[in-house]
């Protein structure tokens, strides 16, 4: 199982849940007005100065094809992507125990 968080601008959250809808992907939490001074791109500090924020999108996943399929989608669409500050960041790791049921 996996633990994922993906990183976006929240001008492209909705494109997001849409890539989750299409790897049939429907449970997740999302952190919204997340202020990030990221590694390429702008800082998005949600003030006068660094306007805009991101939004966190948590999610975990048990199907390893599921996880793949994810992880495909998301480097497509960051190949596509036409400006630095619309790369999505995600990042995946191994969950040892989770309760939920």
């Amino acid at each position: 199982m996996k633990h994922v968080n993906i990183h976006c601008d929240v001008a492209q959250a909705n494109e997001i849940i849409e890539i989750l809808e299409q790897c049939d992907i429907s449970s997740f939490q999302i952190i919204d007005k997340v202020r990030v001074k990221n590694r390429l791109g702008d800082p998005r500090m949600n003030n006068s100065i660094w306007p805009g924020y991101n939004v966190l999108i948590m999610l975990q996943i048990r199907d390893v094809d599921k996880f793949e399929f994810l992880l495909n989608n998301i480097q497509n669409y960051n190949k596509n992507v036409t400006n630095i500050n619309q790369y999505i960041t995600m990042e995946a790791w191994n969950i040892d125990t989770l309760i939920y049921e």
